[in-house]
C-alpha cells in the first residue's frame, strides 16, 4: 500500500471516516462514503476493519427510504473499549479524568499534596511524584478499558522539541524534562499549556451544543467555525491573604476554522509565532505586582479585570473574532466580570465562562481524542492516530 508521510492511503481513509463519523455522530456507510469521497466498495472494506477493531459499533437502524423495506445500519464511534486520560497539573495538586472516545467522562479524581515551599530539587521530585500518582489513579479507574492516549495540561511554557517544561512560575520550576512514558502500555503523553487545554474544553462544549441543537449557520457540517475566537484563561495565585505574582496571569488562545493557531513554543499567549514574554510592557497579562499591592481583594480584582478587558479589546479590534471567551479565577466574581465587560466593549461577543474544576483536564483529554481521530496534533503536525495503534 502506498505510503504518504509514513501513513498508508488505507489508514488515511480510515482516519477520515473516523473524523467524519465523530462530527456526524452516527451515519450509514453510504452517507460516510459520500461525505469522505470514497466509492462504496472501499467504504465497505474500511467499515469492516473499523468494526473488527472495535473502533466503531453498529447502532440504531433507520429507514432507508420513505416506503419502508430494507433499513440501513448506522455506525458510530465505539464508546466501550478504548479510553483517553487527561491531567491538569496545578500548585494545589492534580486533577485527572478518564473519558471515552466521545469525550464523555468515565471517571475523575484528584491526587497529590500542594506544592511544597522548598528548594528546586524537592519541587522537581514533587512534580514527578504527582505525575506518577495520576498514572496510578488513572490505571485503577480504567481497568476494563485500553488507554490509547493521555494529555497533560501544564501551567507554563514548554519546549515541544525537547519535551521539557521550560518555565512555570506557578510551580517554581525551570528546565524540567517531561516523561515520555507515563501510563503503562499507553503511548507517550501529549503536553500543552493549561490555557490551551481550557480552549479545547470550550471548543468541545460548543460543538456538542451545536450537534445537540442542530442550529448553526456555519459553512461546515459540524459547525466548527462557530468555535472561532479568542479564549482567555486567567489564573491568580495567593500567598496567604495576598496575591503572589507568578507570570502573566493570563493565557490567550486563538482558534481559526475550528483549530487552535500554532504558537512558537506550544504555549498560550502566542499568535502566529509571536510570543508574549513575562515582563514585557506589551504583554496581554495582568500586572500581578499591582494586583498584589491592591487596597482590597475586590478592588484589586476589578482593576486587573479592567486591564485585561482593555488589552483584549486591542487584540479583538485587530482579529475581529466571532466570540471572546474568558474564564478562570479573575472572572469568578460578578463585580470583576462586569468591570471586564465594560472595558472590553465587544459585549455582543463576550462569554464569561465558569467551567467546572475538571474542565482543563477534560480539555487535555479532548486534545488527545482529536489527535487520535484525525492523525494530526493540535499544532497541525502529522501525529499517530488511533488507527495506527489498534488496526
Amino acid at each position: 500500500m502506498t505510503a504518504i508521510n509514513g501513513t498508508t492511503i488505507r489508514e488515511r481513509n480510515m482516519i477520515a471516516v473516523l473524523a467524519r463519523l465523530r462530527s456526524m455522530g452516527r451515519a450509514s456507510r453510504a452517507e460516510l462514503a459520500d461525505a469522505v469521497g470514497l466509492d462504496r466498495s472501499t467504504m465497505t472494506h474500511i467499515a469492516t476493519s473499523l468494526l473488527e477493531s472495535r473502533l466503531v459499533e453498529p447502532v440504531t437502524r433507520s429507514p432507508s427510504g420513505s416506503r419502508g423495506g430494507r433499513r440501513a445500519e448506522l455506525l458510530a464511534v465505539d464508546r466501550s473499549v478504548y479510553a483517553v486520560a487527561g491531567c491538569d497539573i496545578t500548585s494545589a495538586g492534580a486533577r485527572w479524568v478518564v473519558t471515552d472516545l466521545h469525550g464523555v467522562t468515565i471517571a475523575q479524581g484528584s491526587v497529590g499534596p500542594s506544592l511544597p515551599a522548598a528548594h528546586d530539587s524537592v519541587r522537581v521530585h514533587w512534580f514527578g511524584s504527582l505525575l506518577d500518582d495520576c498514572a496510578i489513579a488513572i490505571r485503577t479507574a480504567a481497568t476494563d478499558r485500553r488507554i490509547v492516549g493521555a494529555g497533560v495540561a501544564l501551567p507554563g511554557l514548554f519546549d515541544r522539541e525537547r519535551r521539557a517544561l521550560v518555565e512555570s512560575f506557578e510551580l517554581g520550576l525551570r528546565d524540567v524534562e517531561l516523561p515520555t512514558g507515563w501510563i503503562d502500555h499507553a503511548p507517550r503523553p501529549d503536553y500543552a499549556n493549561d490555557a490551551t487545554c481550557f480552549a479545547w474544553h470550550a471548543i468541545a462544549s460548543e460543538r456538542n451544543r451545536i450537534k445537540a441543537t442542530s442550529e448553526t449557520d456555519d459553512a461546515t457540517p459540524d459547525g466548527s467555525r462557530a468555535t472561532d475566537g479568542l479564549y482567555a484563561f486567567t489564573k491568580l495565585h495567593r500567598d496567604g491573604d495576598r496575591f503572589r505574582p507568578t507570570g502573566m496571569g493570563v493565557g490567550l488562545v486563538c482558534v481559526v476554522d475550528g483549530s487552535i493557531v500554532r504558537g512558537a513554543t506550544g504555549a498560550a499567549g502566542e499568535l502566529r509565532g509571536y510570543q508574549w514574554r513575562p515582563g514585557l510592557a506589551d504583554q496581554l497579562g495582568i500586572d500581578m505586582e499591582r494586583l498584589r499591592a491592591g487596597d482590597g481583594e475586590e478592588s484589586a480584582l476589578v482593576a486587573a479585570a479592567e486591564q485585561l478587558g482593555r488589552n483584549l479589546a486591542v487584540v479583538a479590534s485587530a482579529l475581529d473574532p466571532r466570540r471572546i471567551v474568558v474564564a478562570g479565577d479573575l472572572v469568578r466574581g460578578y463585580t470583576p466580570a462586569e468591570a471586564l465587560t465594560r472595558a472590553l466593549r465587544f459585549t455582543d461577543r463576550l462569554e464569561i465562562a465558569r467551567p467546572d474544576r475538571i474542565a482543563v483536564a477534560s480539555g487535555a483529554a479532548e486534545m488527545v481524542i482529536d489527535r487520535l481521530l484525525s492523525g494530526r496534533d493540535w499544532a497541525g503536525q502529522t501525529a499517530s492516530s488511533i488507527v495506527s495503534l489498534v488496526v
